[in-house]
This record gives structure tokens, C-alpha cells and sequence, in this order.
């Protein structure tokens, strides 16, 4: 038998050779440690970055098969592939044979990688980042389909995980850690088909951002000189911003340094760094508003997806925002007119608001209508939900439908964003007013599923809220997470 001191020398031995093997396969200039302290340190970060040329490429034959056929026919790729999927959906029997609750507007139909629905979510974000169809295709395309593997990297190394962003333009992943970055993280990034910027050292962990924003925003609640507070957290930095709003009272009397002093008070590790802003004006609000498809007419609100019990298969719900039940034991639901218009009285059974750590949701019954799987993706379009979002992302392309202001697109720039009421928001690009406004409140969020599927569910429109450093308001979200965490109940999709 092997002595125990043996076992671990080996184990040392073998780290690292990985790390030595890591650091051949890259350029000297993309991989740089520091000396190696004794413990994490924040002010001595390392870096592995992993470029673009050398990591997989997407490759989509018949997507530039139609690029030619467009350029030789002088139409645009987006008619090009509008005719190949309308023309796949005529011919294949597949493409419409799996409709448990009949038909939508989208087939299952994909081009290479990418599905019909993702495609729907990529001609949004190239009008709402101003760029052409095959740029969005570019920047937004393989993003599905990476974030499982980014979220595998997360998984394998959850306790040291700080962590993880991507670009607004989709070009990179960044990826932070406590400690020494994991050898096997850095050859897990190796399969991700964009340029990956590894970071370590960083002395904090994503758990603890949160934790931290979460006691410190709670006690600022709680402090009665203070009107309104909204708190994030910024991963890359390690720090926690709280925008404070003073009681009126006590305007004089709220100061920043205060404040900060209350807010560090909190912090149990060094490395995380807390920013306070005082304010004048308001940080947040939810609409003045609170189907039996989601996306479907409630009046001063709409509705979000609806929703299947984890423990029973057979008991579901439809699902809106938390805040436009406020309460209220019914509502009125009713479909848009390409559909008839019929409407139905349902009930309340679930809600989470008012001080709901878990996000902005309530789930009501089914009336006298009968619940699907599909949703509104505008007022004369539906589709099916083929998958739930696991996590919210900053750098997320998703699209948002909702009665007032219809549909838009954006990217998510802050997660785990905390209001007066609720947690576990996200805050996007998408300007309050114009993008969302009341009555799309409770309306659903999504993004691109799989290449043979249809849409992810993503997230529930709950209002607007405001950034540091950035003026005017912005969208707002809960994550379809509050589904599982506050009720137990999941997306109904496809199975």
C-alpha cells in the first residue's frame, strides 16, 4: 500500500504538469501569473486569455449556401432564410408534428446550428443593436448552445466561481475565480467558440458578492432615513453598488461617507469593495398594472408563461409578475383578437412580492380556458417554449414581448439587482418607455432555444430601474428562476 504522503505528492505532481501544459499551449502574451502568494489577493490577479483564432470554429454550410443564393437572386439573407424555412416547414413532416396544443407561427425547423426561433430572436437584436442580420448571426448565434458549456465550467467549479460576463457584442466570455485558476477550466474554455478571458486571484467568489449585497442592501431598507434603495453587485470588480434615495426628512442628514461606512461594516471579506450613490430622484418603480397562453391580455398587465408543479405533472398554473396581482384574488385574462378574443375570470394562488428574495411573480388558475405550452411573442404570432433558462447571464441577448410597448430586444447588464420590493432581478439595455412601460408587466422575456426547438424561456418584465453612471431608466426582469425557487413550479414546455 501506497503511504498517504505518497498520494498527495503525486496528486501535487500532477497539477502541475497540467498548469505546465497549459501554459505550453498558449501564447507567452495571453498567459500571465503572478508570483504566487500564499492566499488569494485581489491586487494580484492573474490572467489567461485564450484567443479567438484558436478556438472552434461554427461552421454553417447552408447558412452560406443562402448568403450566395441571396447575393446572386439581389434579395437580402433575411428573405433568404425566410423562404428556406418557409419552404423546409411545407416539406418536412417534422417541422409541424410536434404541436401538443396546436399550431404556432414558427416551425421546428432549424439552419445548422440555429433554430427558427433563434432566429426570430436574432433579427431583433440586429435592429436593436444596429447591426446587419449576418452580424447578429455572428455575434448571437452559437450563444445558446455555449452558455451550457460556460455553465459546466461554473458547475465543476461552483465554491471558487467569481463570476462570469459576456460582451455585449457577443465576442467574449469572461470568467473570474477566487483562487488560482483550475488548470481544467482553462482546457474546459478551450471548447467555447469565442475568445475566453480567464481571471484569477480575484479573492471573492460569486456567492459571497451576493451574500454581501444581499446584507447590505437589507439594512439599508431597513434604516429609516432612507426612502429607497436598488443594490448590485459588479463581478469584474468585486464590488457592491447600493443607489440610495434619502426619506425626505432626512435629506441633510444622509451623507455618502455615512452611508458607506454602514454598507463596509457588512463586508466579512476584504476583497470585496462596496460604492455608494446618493440620489435624488426615484431608482425604481413597477408598473401601475399588475393569460391562458402566456404573453396573453390581463388588462393593466400581461402575462408571462405558464407554469407546471415539480412534484405533480398534472397541476399548473399561469404566471404573470408578482406585482401585478398586488393582492387581487382574480383577474381577467383574455387572448388577442387573431385568436378570437376570448377571455376568462382566473385566480389567485401564489404570490411573491412584496419583500420576495426569490424575484416578482404570482400564479393564478386557469379559468375556464385551457393552458399550453405556447406563448405570444407579439399580438398576432405565438410559439412554443421548448426550455428554461437556467441563470441569469450579464451579456444575455434576449427579447421581451409586452402589450404597450410590444416587442424589443437587448442585452442583460446587471444580474442578481435588488429594489425596494424584490431580488434577484436583472436590469437590461433596453430603455424604460420606449422598450417597456405600464401594462407590459407580468410579459415574457426569451431568447433562442436549441437548434431543433423553439424559445427559452427567460424572464418576467417587472419595471425599471437605474444604473451608476448611467442616465434615464431601464427594463427590468425577474428570472423565470422564481418559478422553482418561490413555488416549486417550473416552465410547462414541450417535453
Amino acid at each position: 500500500m501506497a503511504h498517504p504522503s505518497t498520494g498527495l505528492a503525486d496528486a501535487m505532481v500532477k497539477r502541475i504538469i497540467l498548469l505546465a501544459i497549459a501554459a505550453l499551449l498558449l501564447p507567452l502574451s495571453t498567459f500571465t501569473l503572478a508570483s504566487a502568494p500564499a492566499a488569494a489577493s485581489p491586487t494580484r490577479s492573474e490572467t489567461v486569455a485564450l484567443a479567438v483564432e484558436r478556438q472552434p470554429k461554427i461552421h454553417r454550410p447552408t447558412l452560406e449556401r443562402l448568403k450566395r443564393e441571396a447575393a446572386r437572386k439581389g434579395i437580402s439573407l433575411e428573405q433568404a432564410v425566410d423562404a428556406y424555412i418557409a419552404e423546409k416547414a411545407k416539406i418536412d413532416p417534422s417541422a409541424t408534428a410536434n404541436r401538443p396544443d396546436g399550431p404556432v407561427d414558427i416551425p421546428d425547423v432549424a439552419i445548422d446550428d440555429l433554430s427558427a426561433a433563434h432566429i426570430e430572436v436574432l433579427k431583433g437584436m440586429a435592429q436593436a443593436q444596429g447591426v446587419s442580420f449576418s452580424e447578429a448571426i455572428e455575434r448571437h448565434g452559437s450563444w445558446p448552445a455555449t452558455k451550457q458549456k460556460v455553465l459546466q465550467i461554473q458547475q465543476a467549479f461552483k465554491s471558487e466561481v467569481a463570476g462570469g460576463e459576456r460582451s455585449e457584442d457577443g465576442s467574449t466570455v469572461w470568467l473570474g475565480f477566487k483562487g488560482q485558476i483550475p488548470a481544467e477550466a482553462v482546457e474546459m474554455a478551450k471548447a467555447l467558440p469565442v475568445r475566453v478571458e480567464l481571471q484569477g486571484r480575484l479573492g471573492y467568489t460569486e456567492t459571497e458578492l451576493n451574500e454581501t449585497k444581499k446584507r447590505i442592501h437589507q439594512t439599508l431598507k431597513s434604516d429609516p432615513s432612507i426612502a429607497s434603495v436598488a443594490s448590485y453587485y459588479d463581478a469584474r470588480t468585486g464590488t457592491v453598488h447600493s443607489l440610495v434615495v434619502p426619506a425626505p426628512a432626512a435629506q441633510a442628514s444622509v451623507q455618502g461617507d455615512t452611508v458607506r461606512s454602514t454598507a463596509s461594516s457588512l463586508v466579512r471579506n476584504p476583497a470585496i469593495k462596496v460604492a455608494v450613490q446618493i440620489v435624488n430622484g426615484p431608482i425604481a418603480s413597477t408598473f401601475a398594472d399588475p393569460y391562458i397562453r402566456g404573453g396573453g391580455n390581463l388588462g393593466d398587465c400581461t402575462s408571462n408563461f405558464n407554469v407546471v408543479a415539480t412534484w405533480d405533472y398534472e397541476t399548473r398554473r399561469h404566471a404573470t409578475a408578482g406585482h401585478c396581482a398586488n393582492g387581487a384574488s382574480t383577474k381577467t385574462y383574455c387572448n388577442y383578437p387573431v385568436d378570437g378574443g376570448n377571455c376568462t375570470t382566473i385566480s389567485l394562488t401564489n404570490e411573491c412580492w412584496i419583500a420576495c428574495q426569490y424575484g416578482d411573480a404570482s400564479l393564478y388558475t386557469r379559468g375556464s380556458l385551457t393552458l399550453t405550452r405556447t406563448f405570444y411573442y407579439n399580438a398576432t404570432s405565438k410559439a412554443y417554449v421548448d426550455a428554461e433558462d437556467p441563470v441569469q447571464w450579464v451579456g444575455d441577448a434576449i427579447c421581451k414581448w409586452g402589450k404597450t410597448t410590444g416587442s424589443s430586444c437587448g442585452t442583460v447588464k446587471r444580474t442578481n439587482w435588488a429594489n425596494d420590493n424584490s431580488d434577484n432581478l436583472f436590469v437590461t439595455n433596453m430603455p424604460a418607455g420606449t422598450k417597456c412601460a405600464g401594462g407590459d408587466s407580468g410579459g415574457p422575456a426569451f431568447t433562442g432555444g436549441p437548434a431543433t426547438g423553439s424559445f427559452t424561456a427567460y424572464g418576467i418584465v417587472v419595471g425599471e430601474g437605474v444604473l451608476e453612471g448611467q442616465s434615464g431608466f431601464y427594463c427590468s426582469f425577474s428570472h423565470v428562476s422564481v418559478y422553482r425557487d418561490a413555488f416549486g413550479y417550473r416552465i410547462w414546455n414541450r417535453e
